[in-house]
């Protein structure tokens, strides 16, 4: 059977988390008619427990889980669920964290709706967190320059090299980057907006990009400036971005992987050296002609 609209859902963690979300997904109005793809990106677990994961969801016609046999990344996973769902015939691809809810039981409706109305290649629904209601789209307004870049780069080393000492400043940095992110969800509005950085919790890839491209992420980062190389890739491809309010989604926010930290440190530190593999990866794709 084909699909009009598959769902990829990337499982980490807790599976009552992941299940979450897919019966979010299962109460659409139209549910049990959209492909939903889960991808097992857990690659600390054993055979068993992806097999466990697999037989839950066993009796559903429209799902599949498929596991991640490579590094873990957040962008390869992503990629074998987008590329499964559009080898099935999805012509509109959401890609969505685990810990997200939809809902809107219209969403698909509207969709198609959104769509219609104005073609463009991504959607970027309303993401708002949960508890605080915060809204966490648009993740930028515009992608990063050279400049920026060099200095995430050249801070996040300096910073790693004498991290035990940096761990306090680190800390400041977070509050303030949380009080920065408050002012902008006070600033977000209602209205739509186009050619943005959207917030990777929830993507929507429609018939326009899926189309023509055969990875939802390209190049590929373990974690990290997945969204900045999607808007540089869009930019570069004469593709539009748009950020539809009207389509809303619930964000956890991290649900699905602070269980991975055992430490506050670890946490910083892991997120360091991620995020300065991914913007050295942003700056070559930046310089590079294609």
């Amino acid at each position: 059977m084909d699909y009009m609209i598959g769902f990829v859902v990337l499982h980490y963690g807790d599976v009552g988390i992941t299940d979450a979300c897919i019966q979010s997904i299962l109460r659409l109005d139209g549910g049990d008619t959209v492909l939903i793809v889960i991808v097992d990106n857990d690659i600390r677990e054993t055979r068993t427990t992806h097999k466990a994961l697999k037989s839950r969801y066993e009796q559903y016609n429209n799902i599949v889980v498929l596991t991640n046999a490579g590094l873990g990344g957040f962008s390869e996973a992503n990629n074998i669920g987008y590329a499964y769902a559009r080898d099935h015939g999805c012509q509109f691809v959401v890609i969505s964290n685990n810990d997200v809810i939809f809902p809107q039981t219209g969403f698909l409706k509207l969709l198609r709706h959104v769509y219609d109305e104005k073609r463009c290649h991504v959607l970027a629904p309303d993401v708002i967190k949960a508890g605080n209601g915060q809204h966490q789209n648009p993740l930028d307004t515009r992608i990063r320059t050279e400049k920026e870049v060099t200095h995430t780069i050249r801070m996040n080393r300096m910073t790693l090299a004498i991290f035990p000492v940096s761990i306090p400043m680190l800390r400041r940095w977070e509050r303030q980057k949380e009080k920065e992110d408050r002012e902008r969800s006070i600033a977000t509005g209602t209205a739509c907006r186009e050619n943005i950085v959207p917030f990777g919790a929830c993507l929507i890839f429609t018939p326009a990009f899926v189309e023509v491209q055969r990875k939802a992420f390209e190049p590929e980062t373990m974690f990290f400036y997945e969204e900045y190389i999607l808007a540089l890739r869009c930019q570069k491809l004469g593709y539009l971005i748009r950020y539809v309010p009207n389509l809303r989604v619930i964000h956890e926010s991290g649900a699905a992987t602070d269980d991975q930290y055992h430490t506050d440190a670890a946490r910083m530190k892991f997120r360091l050296q991620r995020t300065r593999d991914a913007a050295e990866i942003y700056l070559k794709y930046l310089r590079s002609g294609r």
